[in-house]
């Protein structure tokens, strides 16, 4: 594997697992732990009704949530308590799964950011190399508040700087920017999937601190392979996401990326390891 590729597991080991709950995001840790290489944890957040930040990517637990008789549940996260996302089911929508198999515990459950970082910290303490990277979405409930509770759960745990193993990642500026001013030393990674997004960052009217990481979309680099290139010229490491199948994995490794965000983690390390 190389050692300057970094892989990050998509909403924990997502392909194989329902996206961030416990199972998944151990699932991933499992990988780190019996290859020996490093991982890092992408997960999204948002607030719950009690002003804890959740591990979900939609504000709406439409797609993902269920109720006890099996119905999508209709509301918002924010409009729910911890209490009560817990007793949620977020792994049976997963139906390639739920239809084959009997989903476990761990495969339903709704995880909150503390949970995650108490799992990170726990496998650290094993000497499992294992990071996250925390999406802050916006617009959202309560939007410019995000990043100052991740920062306090940072803060809490010691992890604010470069060798933390965290890094911010998000498609908001403005969120980069407001951490930035809460944890200056804290790596970011700023995230578009849009060709004029990058035309504003080449032409110097979108301006993204020195030293953190642009994130692009797989289709974007696809249809513009040169700009691995040219992002590495303007100095910036270039990650890409969500990278799945096994050529499009060889493609983007093939290109230079530093990042890889994947799905299938296990596959990502399988190619690099060739």
């Amino acid at each position: 594997m190389s050692s300057q590729m970094t892989v990050f597991a998509h909403r924990g080991d997502s392909g194989p697992h329902p996206e961030m709950t416990r199972a998944a995001f151990a699932s991933a840790i499992d990988i780190a732990r019996t290859r020996g290489v490093a991982i890092g944890l992408e997960c999204d957040v948002h607030f719950t009704a009690d002003g804890q930040l959740g591990c979900l990517h939609d504000a709406s637990l439409a797609r993902t949530g269920r109720d006890a008789d099996g119905s999508p549940v209709t509301t918002t996260m924010d409009q729910l308590t911890v209490a009560e996302l817990k007793q949620l089911d977020f792994g049976s929508w997963r139906t390639d799964l739920s239809e084959v198999r009997e989903l476990t515990a761990d495969e339903r459950e709704f995880m909150t950011l503390a949970d995650l970082l108490d799992m990170v910290a726990a496998a650290r303490a094993e000497g499992v190399e294992v990071g996250v990277a925390i999406e802050t979405k916006h617009p959202v409930s309560r939007d410019e508040e995000v990043e100052a509770a991740v920062a306090e759960q940072l803060k809490q745990r010691g992890w604010t700087g470069p060798d933390s193993g965290i890094r911010m990642i998000s498609f908001s500026a403005d969120g980069v920017a407001r951490m930035d001013a809460l944890l200056p030393d804290l790596p970011q990674t700023f995230i578009f999937s849009r060709e004029e997004v990058w035309q504003t960052i080449k032409n110097g009217s979108l301006v993204v601190k020195d030293g953190h990481a642009f994130g692009i979309s797989g289709a974007l680099i696809r249809k513009d392979p040169q700009i691995v290139d040219d992002c590495h010229a303007l100095g910036r490491e270039f990650h890409v996401w969500t990278i799945n199948e096994i050529d499009d994995i060889k493609a983007v490794r093939d290109v230079g990326v530093d990042a890889i965000t994947s799905d299938h983690p296990a596959r990502v390390f399988d190619v690099l390891s060739d």
